[in-house]
């Protein structure tokens, strides 16, 4: 019997990460995007200026940490997936970044 080369124990150790990761990360994103809405429609209250900004910035750190996740999430789902990602046209970007906003408009508005 061969012994495993050190690039097979590490592909191995890789593929075992990736597939923790594709179990536990839609979770992850859902309980973030929920946190992301929640944190959103505080907005609707009645803030002073102050207030107003720091919570423009939390919404920010929001959407990166849920950017982070879904690029985690590409990364995981292996070669193909960042493949079929990077063959997106700037139209299929374009319309989902619309989504993204008019989806957090509307939390932002409470619906």
């Amino acid at each position: 019997m061969e012994a495993k080369s050190e690039t097979e124990d590490r592909m191995e150790e890789l593929d075992t990460v990736r597939a923790e990761l594709l179990q536990s990360l839609p979770g992850d994103i859902s309980r973030a995007r929920n946190a992301y809405r929640r944190m959103a429609q505080a907005a609707a209250l009645k803030m002073d200026a102050k207030s107003f900004a720091a919570h423009q910035t939390a919404c920010k750190a929001g959407l990166s940490h849920l950017e982070g996740l879904i690029k985690i999430l590409r990364w995981a789902s292996g070669p193909d997936a960042a493949e079929n990602e990077k063959a997106k046209s700037p139209a299929m970007e374009e319309a989902e970044i619309r989504k993204l906003i008019a989806e957090a408009r509307g939390a932002l508005a409470g619906t």
